[in-house]
């Protein structure tokens, strides 16, 4: 998710690819987004101290099914507020409040949903090169497990991820690449996840980031209460447009196209972003 304000580039390194490293955008849904991608949340860079920037996300998507053909149907929208601030050059904060509103069938719920929190810490920085490391814990805002459209945001969750992030140049534009590797644990019936996300952009004009994103997750070990094991492998692409340095406005798509036990999701987003 987009452009980086703070990039940090290691010790001796020449103005021009302190610069380069500076300016490049990096994504999480997220995506998870909060968003189902909760995602991703960031990419491996972190905020100068002091800077911070606040994205607000509307998603709305639908599903007729699972990938298989089974399961329920659902349609949902939702909106996060992500927000991240840079506590040291080290260290950025993060808080993730949302709201959902989601119909499974006849069921209906609206309300808070998962509110995140959490850290990242960079770890290594090397010309346009970061590795870092991200905690978040996922507080659900949904209480009662009975409502079909609840089922599975009722539990609280943990993530924990290393994240490495790579700035360059592709022809005379800016480009860059952001690996996320992870296990969230899941309470209270659903199986743990291992989760593997790759986000790639390129800047095509100064002003305009394009961003592709691949989101995988695969369960691991028993799930219980009724709950099943899934594998999930979503693909986003987006634009973000900057109006100016401190605002940007991005609109994109997400879809699941392979999975097990996994609902069949197609989605629109849209997302402004504040930066301070």
């Amino acid at each position: 998710m987009f452009r980086l304000t703070s990039g940090r580039a290691g010790a001796g390194v020449s103005r021009s690819s302190a610069l380069l490293a500076g300016s490049f955008v990096v994504v999480s849904l997220a995506l998870s987004f909060l968003v189902g991608n909760s995602l991703a949340l960031a990419g491996a860079w972190t905020l100068q101290k002091g800077a911070g920037q606040v994205i607000g996300t509307l998603v709305f998507s639908q599903s007729p099914g699972d990938l298989t053909g089974g399961l329920y149907g659902d349609t949902k929208t939702e909106f996060t507020l992500f927000t991240e601030y840079g506590m040291t050059r080290d260290l950025t904060l993060i808080a993730v409040p949302g709201f959902r509103r989601a119909s499974v069938g006849a069921s209906t719920s609206s309300g808070p949903g998962y509110f995140d929190f959490g850290a990242r810490y960079q770890v290594f920085s090397k010309g346009a090169a970061v590795a870092s490391v991200q905690g978040i814990a996922r507080i659900p805002g949904a209480s009662d497990p009975n409502v079909s459209a609840n089922l599975g945001h009722t539990n609280a969750e943990y993530d924990l991820r290393g994240l490495l992030g790579y700035g360059f140049k592709l022809g005379e534009n800016e480009a860059f690449v952001d690996i996320q590797a992870g296990y969230r644990y899941r309470t209270a019936g659903p199986a743990d996840e291992v989760r593997a996300d790759l986000s790639v952009g390129y800047r095509l004009r100064p002003d305009l980031l394009l961003i592709g994103q691949s989101f995988n997750t695969v369960s691991v070990g028993e799930a219980q209460g009724g709950f099943r094991r899934v594998r999930e492998h979503k693909l986003q692409v987006s634009a973000v447009y900057d109006i100016n340095a401190r605002l940007s406005v991005q609109a994109g798509s997400y879809a699941s196209v392979y999975g097990e036990n996994a609902l069949r999701e197609r989605a629109v987003f849209s997302a402004v972003w504040v930066r301070f």
